[in-house]
Parts: structure tokens; sequence; C-alpha cells
């Protein structure tokens, strides 16, 4: 029986908060730059919104604020990435298709075909898809290259991951099978665990 919308929502839910709050915890211990991009931002929408600067000097201003952004946050990125796939591909992979949040509302992740747990590289596949992995690749490995390349990369790959996410989202909803677009492409579904 596949599993419900709202239970595959609160499983993702669970896993986000577990996820960051390991990022928290390993980011707390390294090393970093003093980062206000908030403040940076705020203020810099303010100055748009005054007319204190054009349109086009807040574009160059937002593309300086999220390339030095990154830079600053290159090992966060780092931690984010492999936690991500350590979480959603590995160790779901070791507890026969469940995460954390997976496990705690009953449903798992399964092969389409032989409703079997998924492996590893299906795991990965979902993850990439679903999980903003892409951006955050770009995001460490670009860094260093010219800027308004990296920024218009980086921001492109950002909503295309943002798009295939609502897809995902669109897909869960409304399929009869209850597939997005993840499981489509990874050949897997989300399955209510029976008791």
């Amino acid at each position: 029986m596949k599993a419900s919308f709202g239970s595959r929502l609160a499983s993702y839910i669970i896993d986000f908060f577990i996820i960051n709050i390991l990022i928290s915890v390993i980011c707390y211990a390294l090393p970093t730059k003093e980062n206000n991009i908030e403040n940076d931002l705020s203020n810099l929408t303010n100055q748009l919104i005054s007319g204190e600067i054009t349109s086009n000097e807040y574009i160059e201003e937002y593309k300086d604020l999220l390339y030095e952004n990154n830079k600053n946050n290159v090992n966060s990125n780092i931690v984010n990435l492999v936690l991500a796939v350590a979480y959603f591909a590995i160790f779901q992979y070791m507890n026969k298709g469940q995460t954390i949040g997976k496990k705690l509302l009953s449903i798992r992740v399964v092969d389409k075909d032989s409703k079997e747990p998924i492996n590893v590289g299906k795991g990965l596949l979902r993850t990439i898809i679903i999980q903003n992995i892409i951006s955050l690749f770009i995001a460490i490995a670009l860094i260093g290259i010219n800027k308004n390349i990296y920024t218009t990369t980086y921001l492109t790959i950002t909503e295309v991951e943002g798009i295939l996410v609502l897809i995902s989202a669109i897909f869960v909803l409304y399929r009869k099978d209850g597939r997005g677009l993840h499981d489509m492409i990874a050949n897997t579904m989300v399955i209510k665990e029976e008791r």
C-alpha cells in the first residue's frame, strides 16, 4: 500500500531537522569567516526599495553577496553534501529503505518492481533529485571561477532543482501510485509498512 502524502511530508520534516541539527553541530566546530549575508541582503533590498540603487546594481551586489557567502561556507557546504548523501542514500540503505523519519512513520522506500528495499545507487539517485545535491556540488566545486559564471550557473541549477522538487511533490500528491518524479527516475516507491 502506498504511503500517504502526509506521512511522506512528516517523515521529510523529521529527517530535515535531524540533518540540520547534525550539520549545525558539526559546522559549529569548523573554522568559518564572519558572515552577515542576511543583514547585507536586507540592507541591499532596502537600498533598492528606497531608490538608492538601480535593479542592475542590486543584481550585481546580490551576485557578490552570494559568491562571497558560498566561498565563506565551503566547509559547511561540504558537510551538508556528505551528510545528505550519507543519510538519504547510505543510512537509508543500511536500514532497509528507512530513514529515522520514515521509521517513525512506518513507511519505507522500495524498488517499484521487486518491492525490496532500495540499494545505495537508487538512494543516491533519489537524493540527487530531491535534496538539491547538484547545487551544493556546484557551490563547492566551482568556487574560484569567474563570479558571473558561478552565480549564473548556481542560481540556474537552484531554480531547476526547486522546480523538480515541486513537480515531485505534485506527483506524490496527485498520482494514484503516489510516486514522485524522483521515484519514477529511480524506479522506486514509498510504501506504508504492514503491521
